[in-house]
């Protein structure tokens, strides 16, 4: 993971691949415009290009701290993870933000190993690599909860037919 402020690792990574990192103060302003959302534990967000997880980063502190007190803080910890979804091209990136999330939500509590493992899970279906831009087989896996501390999967399914026909790329 590189700091938080560095916006490129190297020139070569930005001419093959356009990737140019998201810097904290615009992560923090963009995510203040949806700040109900982002405290919101069960609120769904795909970031398509998300890179090591800058905002996926934010957007899960803020949801951790937004449920810091709540007694039924291990599930609806779990249930967050749950809601954050992300693609990248690269597969250090994915690597990146995988470990960086399952990383923020593990030293929030002394969690038991059940639930260090279903996290793992999560954060390995939910973090993806791809090409947003052609996501042919793209698959996400769609998560529910009941009362016990268990998420479980429903379903998976393609982004690609998830968008198909909702929006058309410009030639």
């Amino acid at each position: 993971m590189i700091d938080i402020n560095t916006q490129v690792k190297s020139r070569e990574r930005v001419s093959a691949h356009g990737e140019v990192f998201t810097a904290e103060r615009e992560v923090k302003a963009m995510c203040d415009l949806v700040a109900d959302e982002c405290r919101r534990f069960d609120s769904t967000f795909l970031e398509p290009a998300c890179g090591d997880g800058n905002f996926l980063a934010e957007i899960l502190t803020r949801k951790l701290d937004a449920l810091e007190n709540d007694s039924d803080f291990e599930r609806k910890s779990l249930i967050a993870l749950a809601s954050l979804y992300g693609i990248d091209i690269l597969p250090d990136n994915v690597t990146a933000c995988r470990t960086r999330l399952y990383d923020l939500w593990d030293k929030r509590r002394n969690f038991d190993g059940a639930l260090r493992t279903r996290a793992r899970e999560i954060v390995t279906a939910n973090i993806v690599q791809g090409d947003t831009l052609n996501p042919g087989e793209i698959i996400f896996t769609e998560w529910t909860h009941d009362d016990s501390f268990i998420i479980r999967r429903v379903k998976d399914f393609k982004l690609s037919e998830e968008v198909d026909g909702q929006y058309e790329l410009p030639l």
